[in-house]
């Protein structure tokens, strides 16, 4: 990895990190309830639309990904700051105008294919921008404390989330009208908007290559080919993610098919981010100590364990199956935060300091593509068969949700072989890293 040099202080640098804290803390929330709880799919599911139109809510926020690419390649990074804000506001209005939509006089599919197509212009608008995050924060963030970093800014940004949802499966209701799901957008919209206020105010580093060739995509292509330890870390944190996917928002479907109100759907879902809370401060902490591998082999056996556990719980009463996946959602969650915490270290050591943007953009894409596509694979195969459909096995009967989970597991289970081949990261703690610089003075 080269080294980049920053004109930022270390004071500067502190109060950036607050300014992340504060900003995505707040303008997270709406777009983890459309996309990483149960509210988008219970939102769509009452507006009248199939399980696959459910799914696709939350995909259609990552698969503009790809769009990274060519943004990286156009726009200079010393403008990529403003070009990213302005990108976030667009977005913002997209959402305010899917929200707008619901107050017409329309048919329930034309309003859902509104809905999804203004989502999908949000989305790019969103992803599009986003393209500058990670390299904004690069010089932000001492290479030191990455780990800590962005466990304590994903534990301060699923906090908020998780007491949105709680609040807002409570305000729902079991047997919630539209109205009170067009409220819980609204104020959505306010607390997103405030996000950017805080980002607006974030300092920018400036590496000695900021603006050098940052266009140049033919070198960047070349130089992401020669280097083996990246193109193995993504094809297998991609594969991760994809089958991890399956225990995220198709849950949500697996839990209305077992019987879940609404309400105590959107809350037993929640649990997930509660985990997340529970463990990203120590994910930071953990992956600075003991490295990413290590990181990643805990969370294959564990979410193996809880593809498990949730199929069993298919099979039991509707009361004591709401109790267990507290559980479920819990370990999942916090499993889930803790991979990702380790993947987002991988990245910011794998990054080269020239094409930065360009680097985090293909990266982002080749890892995001997983758990965009396996919701969407999962809502198509749940609506494609009978709501009584199911499968005996091993003596056992499956519906279609357990067939996938049981896939899944079995998947990840054997996905642990294609750790030999990823780089162990493991960040220098201060006291070493000045040692090193005395000895090599």
């Amino acid at each position: 990895m080269n080294k980049s040099t920053t004109t930022l202080t270390y004071a500067q640098q502190r109060m950036g990190m607050r300014l992340a804290y504060f900003g995505q803390g707040t303008g997270v929330i709406l777009p983890q309830l459309l996309t990483q709880s149960a509210f988008g799919v219970l939102f769509i599911k009452q507006l009248g639309g199939s399980n696959f139109q459910a799914m696709l809510l939350g995909s259609l926020l990552l698969l503009p990904r790809v769009l990274q690419i060519p943004t990286s390649l156009l726009v200079p990074p010393s403008l990529g700051k403003r070009f990213m804000l302005r990108c976030w506001i667009i977005n913002g209005f997209a959402m305010a105008s899917m929200l707008a939509v619901t107050f017409l006089p329309l048919e329930g599919k034309t309003k859902i294919t509104l809905i999804l197509a203004l989502t999908s212009i949000g989305g790019i608008a969103s992803v599009t921008g986003s393209t500058f995050w990670f390299p904004l924060l690069h010089d932000v963030v001492p290479s030191n404390q990455r780990g800590r970093f962005f466990g304590k800014m994903r534990a301060i940004w699923q906090s908020t989330t998780f007491i949105s949802i709680v609040l807002a499966g409570t305000f729902l209701g079991n047997n919630p009208s539209l109205w009170q799901f067009q409220v819980v957008i609204a104020v959505g919209l306010i607390f997103y908007f405030a996000r950017n206020i805080f980002i607006a105010q974030l300092p920018e580093g400036r590496s000695h290559a900021a603006n050098n060739d940052y266009s140049n995509w033919k070198q960047y292509i070349k130089q992401i080919l020669l280097r083996h330890e990246v193109l193995i870390f993504c094809g297998y944190y991609s594969l991760f993610a994809f089958w991890t996917g399956f225990l995220s928002t198709p849950l949500v479907l697996y839990m209305k098919y077992m019987g879940f109100t609404i309400r105590n759907n959107m809350i037993v879902f929640g649990f997930s981010t509660l985990g997340k809370v529970m463990s990203l401060v120590l994910a930071g902490q953990l992956t600075d100590r003991i490295g990413t591998k290590r990181v990643f082999l805990m969370a294959h056996i564990v979410l193996c364990a809880v593809c498990f556990f949730v199929v069993k719980i298919g099979w039991l009463p509707t009361n004591q199956a709401m109790q267990l996946m507290f559980i479920a959602m819990i370990i999942s969650g916090a499993m889930g935060a803790m991979a990702g915490v380790a993947c987002t270290t991988q990245l910011f050591h794998l990054a080269p300091d020239r094409g930065r943007a360009f680097f985090m953009s293909m990266a982002t894409i080749l890892i995001g593509a997983g758990p965009a596509v396996s919701p969407m694979l999962a809502g198509y195969i749940s609506q494609s068969v009978p709501s009584n459909w199911k499968i005996s096995l091993a003596g056992m009967q499956l519906n279609i949700f357990q067939l996938m989970l049981s896939i899944a597991g079995i998947t990840l289970l054997l996905l642990i072989s294609l750790l030999i081949f990823v780089e162990d990261i493991r960040p220098q703690s201060p006291k070493r890293q000045v040692a090193n610089t005395r000895n090599n003075t």
